[in-house]
């Protein structure tokens, strides 16, 4: 279960990171920020994943 775990923490940050990034492109009109978010949320969705995988070994 932990691998679940670690998956759906992971899938959900990267697209949390990808919604937060497109709202702020729409409002500062700039589209990296969309992108930006996106990688920042899958950099905080990996670093959570490890950590509850290293967690439950």
């Amino acid at each position: 279960m932990p691998v679940l775990a670690a998956g759906g923490t992971f899938a959900l940050t990267a697209v949390a990171g990808l919604l937060v990034g497109a709202w702020l492109a729409a409002r500062m009109r700039s589209p990296v920020l969309a992108v930006a978010g996106f990688a920042l949320g899958m950099a905080l969705g990996g670093y959570s994943a490890y950590r509850l995988l290293t967690r439950s070994i």
